[in-house]
């Protein structure tokens, strides 16, 4: 009984371990760009916690906690569920962005936010939405989803509970973010809108175990958020 006893210790230590070691990497990149302007090192910074948080989670889950490799394969379906929230996120977003949009974000600061990226020339644009909607919001779901979920999970009981604090932690290098360029307010609604893909996209994963579920959902949001950016640069 002892002995049991230390392994499920040890077994939420490695947990919350690997939370942190993993959730703070998005934080540290933010700061580093915007609060800091860290110029060269941010860049360095950037690069470094996306391989961070790319090899961490699957060297924790092999080597340190010993678990069998998974393709996250779709076994109990999902897919419809999560195309209908996807698009409802998607009307959701177009409709907010219609009627408060312009008090949110104008399209000159849009343009001095991506003017220093080259994210103002249409076809860079174009690749940098490619790179987002098919790149980066996988390795999202991958870390937020899958493995920052999963520990979570390991750490307090219920459904609910983990889901919300993942979507809390997704939403924390969000808002830090924005806040170097909304207003409060703006960033306050923005965050919500953040924290409400969170809980979805959680939600999502914890009821069908697969993050290319939660990722079709979170790719046609994200769809949304870069054709009103489209529009806003270059137009249809």
């Amino acid at each position: 009984m002892h002995t049991q006893s230390n392994d499920f210790s040890s077994q939420k230590y490695l947990a919350l371990l690997g939370l942190v070691l993993v959730g703070i990497a998005p934080t540290v990149s933010v700061l580093t760009g915007f609060a800091f302007k860290a110029g060269a090192l941010a860049i360095v910074v950037f690069v470094f916690t996306k391989v961070w948080i790319f090899g961490l989670p699957a060297f924790w889950h092999l080597r340190i906690e010993k678990n069998a490799f998974s393709r996250s394969l779709a076994l109990n379906g999902g897919w419809a569920v999560s195309t209908g929230l996807g698009l409802a996120m998607a009307v959701v977003i177009m409709l907010a962005y219609f009627f408060i949009g312009d008090s949110l974000l104008s399209e000159d600061d849009l343009k001095e936010i991506l003017e220093p990226f080259g994210l103002t020339t249409p076809w860079k644009l174009m690749l940098a939405i490619v790179f987002w909607v098919f790149i980066n919001s996988v390795l999202e779901e991958y870390v937020f989803r899958w493995f920052i979920t999963s520990k979570i999970e390991q750490l307090v009981s219920g459904k609910w509970l983990p889901i919300f604090l993942s979507a809390g932690v997704f939403t924390l290098h969000h808002t830090i973010a924005l806040s170097f360029f909304i207003d409060p307010l703006g960033n306050f609604l923005a965050s919500i809108g953040v924290f409400t893909g969170g809980v979805i996209f959680s939600w999502l994963y914890v009821e069908y175990r697969s993050v290319w579920v939660a990722w079709v959902a979170h790719a046609i949001a994200d769809v949304a958020v870069f054709a009103i950016a489209w529009q806003m640069l270059v137009g249809f």
